[in-house]
């Protein structure tokens, strides 16, 4: 009889509530999509195992995600590594490809806001969800969750070079070995059978100890089929729900956060003193290289920075007045706090074309601390609202940026742009209005963002 129940139970957990739809995108072909009956309160792209979803689906790996409020889409990983393997290219890049299906797939559902994806994987897909976490710019993904982990990723092509060295290729040169990431942020669960006989369970332990953001979950008297037990599926869940708490928790400091604690924001403070600190509104691909860098070098040199997540912010529709009162409650929160009276104001791409407009409704006083606007690769035209055509082309549509730049000056405002850009508007510019820098390479300069940076800060001094 307990037997029998328990089967029931089990056999309730593997069916998803949720309504299913599916969806392609790329190299991505019917991802089965699933909604939380309540509230959104983050997004989890959840991997396979080896034998992928079958006919009945995820089922319980999704269902305790939909239970916390995620919205889930399932990913068959066999047919992704299949076709990263028949690719033309010498190397793959899964994290990118995922987030931009995670930006694609949220456009489409219409969430109230953009959520840094979960990657959460089983057996081969919890590989992959650890090897993306490890090789993703910290940030890409709000934590990773590996289910039965074995570093072990059946791929015949490296993958190409992200921010950790976390594999070595086989000999038969048929999978990756995956290595520990000593260096790893994101947040990582690794949940594996005490039995389980496919993988080393000492072995893999020691693995898990090794990347400073992970947490180990050994389930007693279970072995491979990890969720197909109570214990297991109790510790799945239990550990899920500990780990989500954790990640939902702001990263901004407290004095700030209770101000600004509302805005997607990023701080990169610096240790050198100096009487400036600068805005870096990003562009729509949300907080990304670009921003990373140019603000990393710049806090080297003394100007620390308050980054600004356009992706996020713009998820749902602003206004200019709006923007201008949320950048200036901003600078006085971060003026204040790093104590700098001055403060440059940058933006790129998207964050260029609306930041003239913030600029122009700022508080008088707070406009006066504003010694420097820089724009990088600015277009004509600037959109207030996320839209997935804009990853596209730049919006058509949107308010035109010349008349806002009508009352800048060449002293206090800089436009730079690539030679090979073919959409800015910085050459158009009047030459007492913008002191225009053209430096090699497209809208993203060629790479070069640590050159960018210096160009940043020459004209912030």
């Amino acid at each position: 009889m307990k037997t029998l129940l328990l089967s029931l139970m089990l056999g309730a957990a593997l069916v998803p509530a949720a309504a299913q739809e599916s969806v392609s995108h790329g190299r991505f072909k019917d991802v089965r999509l699933y909604r939380p009956k309540g509230e959104v309160k983050t997004v989890a792209l959840l991997f396979s195992g080896a034998n992928g979803w079958g006919t009945g689906g995820p089922g319980a790996a999704a269902q305790v995600l939909l239970d916390t409020g995620a919205v889930v889409a399932a990913i068959d990983t066999p047919s992704l590594l299949a076709n990263f393997n028949q690719d033309g290219g010498t190397c793959v890049l899964p994290e990118g490809d995922v987030e931009n299906l995670s930006r694609f797939l949220q456009g489409y559902a219409r969430l109230p806001a953009y959520y840094p994806p979960l990657a959460v994987g089983v057996g081969s897909g919890g590989a992959l969800a650890y090897a993306m976490a490890a090789q993703a710019p910290e940030g890409t993904f709000s934590g990773a969750v590996s289910i039965g982990f074995c570093p072990s990723l059946p791929l015949a092509k490296p993958l190409c070079k992200g921010e950790g060295s976390v594999f070595r290729i086989n000999k038969e040169k048929s999978a990756l070995t995956l290595l520990p990431d000593t260096a790893m942020q994101t947040p990582w669960l690794a949940l594996q059978g005490a039995q389980d006989r496919s993988c080393p369970v000492a072995a893999t332990q020691a693995f898990v100890s090794k990347v400073p953001s992970s947490h180990w979950v050994g389930v007693p008297g279970v072995g491979e089929d990890l969720l197909g037990t109570a214990a297991g599926l109790s510790a799945y869940e239990v550990s899920y729900r500990r780990m989500a708490t954790e990640v939902s928790t702001s990263r901004l400091s407290a004095e700030a956060g209770a101000e600004v604690g509302d805005l997607p924001l990023v701080e990169v403070p610096s240790g050198v003193a100096s009487d400036t600190l600068a805005v870096l509104v990003s562009g729509d691909g949300g907080w990304a290289g670009l921003d990373k860098r140019v603000a990393a070098v710049m806090a080297a040199k003394g100007v620390p920075v308050v980054g600004w997540d356009s992706l996020r912010y713009f998820w749902t529709a602003r206004t200019p007045q709006g923007f201008a009162d949320d950048l200036a409650r901003t600078i006085r929160a971060y003026a204040r706090q790093w104590k700098r009276n001055r403060v440059v104001l940058i933006g790129y791409s998207q964050g260029a074309d609306v930041l003239p407009f913030a600029v122009n409704r700022l508080p008088a006083a707070t406009r006066a601390m504003v010694s420097q606007t820089v724009l990088l690769g600015p277009g004509e035209r600037a959109s207030f609202e996320f839209k997935l055509t804009n990853w596209v082309s730049r919006d058509a549509k949107g308010a035109p940026v010349a008349p806002e730049l009508a009352g800048f000056t060449a002293a206090s405002a800089t436009c730079i742009y690539g030679t090979d850009d073919r959409d800015t508007i910085c050459p158009k510019l009047p030459p007492e209005q913008m002191t225009t820098v053209p430096l090699k390479g497209d809208h993203h300069f060629g790479g070069n963002y640590d050159g960018l940076a210096e160009q940043i800060l020459l004209r912030s001094r």
